[in-house]
């Protein structure tokens, strides 16, 4: 049995003009959130996903660069995955930056601009909760990658800390809401 090739009718135009369309638009959501809110995670998107549709867009411009990677990972045995970490790993270090503390950082320059005096004390405070926050997400993920090497149920045991995640980031949200941003 030969299968033929599927005509390009107008339904198919249409879905790819519904896809532009709505690549389009999440680009456009991205760049005002990035110029809203900037930061290195909305940059990195924004530039991700605009190679994305670029690559998208041109892939018959692009087609030999595309051989020549296909050419240099079957000469190296390298897989696509590497190639991809590769360049999120050279992407991430030509955008790094020093590092800040990201969740309760306005909270905290809030409280110590309120209560001069206090500002070791509060960055103490702030530090032990960031702590115990990266230490229990550390150790639940070993606890859910040791269950699925073992065959067990690690989707329950995930379901804990991605809910505890969730609510220290919408607790960073509204607590941003509340105080203004800082002060």
């Amino acid at each position: 049995m030969h299968l033929k090739p599927i005509p390009n009718t107008d339904s198919h135009q249409r879905n790819h003009a519904r896809t532009n369309s709505l690549m389009l638009t999440a680009i456009s959501v991205t760049v005002i959130d990035v110029v809203i809110n900037p930061s290195l995670i909305g940059i990195t998107t924004l530039t991700i996903s605009t190679l994305g549709m670029s690559a998208i867009f041109f892939r018959r411009e692009l087609e030999g660069f595309f051989k020549i990677i296909a050419k240099f990972s079957h000469s190296y045995k390298i897989t696509l995955s590497v190639l991809i970490l590769w360049s999120a790993f050279l992407l991430l270090e030509a955008l790094e930056s020093p590092v800040h503390a990201q969740f309760f950082q306005s909270a905290e320059t809030w409280m110590t601009g309120q209560f001069t005096g206090a500002e070791e004390a509060i960055t103490l405070s702030f530090n032990v909760l960031r702590g115990l926050f990266i230490l229990y997400l550390g150790i639940s993920l070993v606890r859910v990658i040791q269950a699925a090497r073992q065959d067990e149920d690690w989707q329950n045991l995930a379901r804990t800390p991605m809910i505890i995640l969730i609510a220290v980031t919408m607790g960073d949200i509204l607590a941003n809401l509340i105080i203004g941003g800082g002060g």
